[in-house]
């Protein structure tokens, strides 16, 4: 089984620069390494200068243009992702069911 994103940058950014022109966030957290995200980082810094973007990149991930765009970055650990991931089943309220994927655990 092969897996392929389609968009996911797009409309990050997107929902991003949104919420920065409804004024949603002071402070908001990217979670990624995606260096597509660089340009809407840098513009929200330059048009909304009291907005901070801080990124958390996924292990074994890095995008030294997204850290170096944003006012702070860190990299998450294994460990963290592993404590804090949903169960392994979750249903919808509409009774649709999800599962987790057996190579996140």
């Amino acid at each position: 089984m092969d897996y392929e994103e389609k968009m996911t940058d797009v409309n990050i950014a997107v929902q991003l620069l949104a919420d920065a022109f409804d004024n949603r966030f002071d402070t908001a957290l990217i979670v990624s390494a995606d260096s597509d995200l660089t340009t809407p980082v840098q513009f929200i810094r330059k048009r909304f200068q009291d907005k901070r973007i801080i990124v958390a990149q996924p292990p074994g991930r890095n995008s030294a243009e997204l850290k170096r765009a944003a006012n702070a970055a860190f990299t998450l650990s294994k460990t963290k992702m592993r404590q804090n991931q949903l169960p392994d089943t979750v249903t919808t309220l509409s009774g649709y069911t999800l599962q987790r994927p057996a190579t996140w655990k």
